[in-house]
C-alpha cells in the first residue's frame, strides 16, 4: 500500500516515515514537508512544499494513496503567537487535506494527529474518556474543529478517520519548537546533553506524557484497527503518565551515569505556567486500553525510549 505522511521532516513524522518504510505491507511513503525529510530506505519519495497552500494541500491525495497520516502543525506556542497562521496550517490545511481525500474517491484510511490541548480550565485528575473538550488555547479550538471535521467526513464516507489526542511526546532531540510543553523536553534533553538550562515552570509542574515510541506504534496501531471498531465518535483519547518537572529531571541524571551532566535552575513564566496549569496532568484512556493502545510505565522509560532512539 502507498501512504503519505505529512509533517514527515519533523520530530514524531520522521521516525513515523522510518516505521512505515520497514513495514512489509508498504510500498511507498510520500514524506511531505517543507523541507526535505530524510529518504532512510528506497521506499520514501520525499514531498517538498507547504500545505498551507491550498493547491499543494488538494493535490497529495490521489486514488493510489491508501493511507493518511497527517501530523503537520504550527504548535501550541506558535498559534497562540500568530492566530491567523494558526488557522492557515492547522485548521484550513486539515481541511484542504480532508477535501483532497474525498475528491480521490476511495475513502482512504486518514489518522489524524490531534492533542489533549482541546481539553482546558479547571480540569479532573486524570482527564478521562468523558471529560468534555473545552480548549482555552487556539491550537486545542483548532485541533478539535478537526477531529469534528473528520467524524462528519468518515460518516459521509468521504475518509476513514481516525483520530488520536496525544499527550506531551517527548523527548524532543535537537532544538526545541514553539510547543509550550518544550521544557518537558528540554529537561531531559539539555543536561544529559551537557548543557545547562532554565526551566520556566515550577519543579512540581505535571504533564500527561507519552514517549515517542509509544506515539509511533499508536499511529500504526491507530491505521490498522478495524473500521468498526471505531465506531461513530472516531477520536481515541492516549493515557498519558502524569509526571513531574523534578521527576524528569531525576530521571535525567539516574540515565545519566558517568557523562558530565547539565545543570537545572528553575524560573517560573507566569505565561508559560499559566498555560501549563490549564492542560491535563494525565490522562487516563479505558477505551484506548480496549482498543490495544498501550501507554508508558514510568519516566524512567520515557527516558530510556529517547535514548535508544539516539542510536
Amino acid at each position: 500500500m502507498k501512504v503519505l505522511v505529512t509533517g514527515a521532516a519533523g520530530f514524531i513524522g520522521s521516525a513515523l516515515v522510518r516505521r512505515l518504510s520497514q513495514h512489509d505491507d508498504v510500498s511507498a511513503v510520500l514524506a511531505v514537508d517543507q523541507q526535505k525529510p530524510q529518504a532512510s530506505s528506497s521506499k520514501v519519495v520525499a514531498h517538498v512544499g507547504n500545505i498551507a497552500y491550498p493547491r499543494f494541500a488538494r493535490s497529495l491525495v490521489d486514488k493510489d494513496v491508501d493511507v493518511v497520516f497527517h501530523l503537520a502543525s504550527l504548535v501550541s506556542g506558535g498559534a497562540e503567537q500568530n492566530f491567523e497562521l494558526g488557522n492557515k496550517v492547522n485548521l484550513d490545511a486539515s481541511r484542504d487535506l480532508l477535501e483532497s481525500s474525498r475528491v480521490a474517491g476511495h475513502c482512504p484510511v486518514f489518522v489524524f494527529a490531534s492533542s489533549i490541548a482541546v481539553y482546558g480550565g479547571t480540569l479532573p485528575d486524570p482527564v478521562t474518556d468523558d471529560t468534555p473538550a473545552l480548549p482555552r488555547i487556539s491550537y486545542g479550538a483548532q485541533k478539535l474543529v478537526c477531529e469534528i471535521l473528520i467524524n462528519d467526513y468518515t460518516r459521509r464516507g468521504f475518509i476513514d478517520g481516525r483520530t488520536l489526542r496525544l499527550p506531551t511526546v517527548m523527548v524532543r532531540p535537537g532544538t526545541a519548537n514553539t510547543a509550550v510543553s518544550g521544557w518537558a523536553s528540554a529537561l531531559v534533553r539539555e543536561p544529559l546533553a551537557g548543557r545547562h538550562y532554565t526551566c520556566p515552570v515550577r519543579p512540581q509542574t505535571r504533564m500527561a506524557c507519552l514517549s515517542l515510541g509509544r506515539v509511533i506504534d499508536a499511529l500504526v496501531h491507530a491505521a490498522e484497527l478495524p473500521r468498526d471498531s471505531l465506531g461513530h465518535d472516531r477520536t481515541v483519547l492516549l493515557t498519558g503518565i502524569a509526571v513531574e518537572a523534578r521527576e524528569m529531571l531525576e530521571a535525567a541524571y539516574r540515565a545519566g551515569g558517568k557523562r558530565p551532566l547539565g545543570q537545572v535552575r528553575f524560573a517560573p513564566d507566569a505565561t508559560i505556567q499559566a498555560i501549563i496549569d490549564s492542560v491535563p496532568r494525565a490522562t487516563r484512556s479505558r477505551r484506548a486500553a480496549a482498543l490495544g493502545f498501550r501507554h508508558d510505565e514510568n519516566i524512567d522509560a520515557i527516558v530510556a525510549d529517547y535514548l535508544a532512539h539516539l542510536d
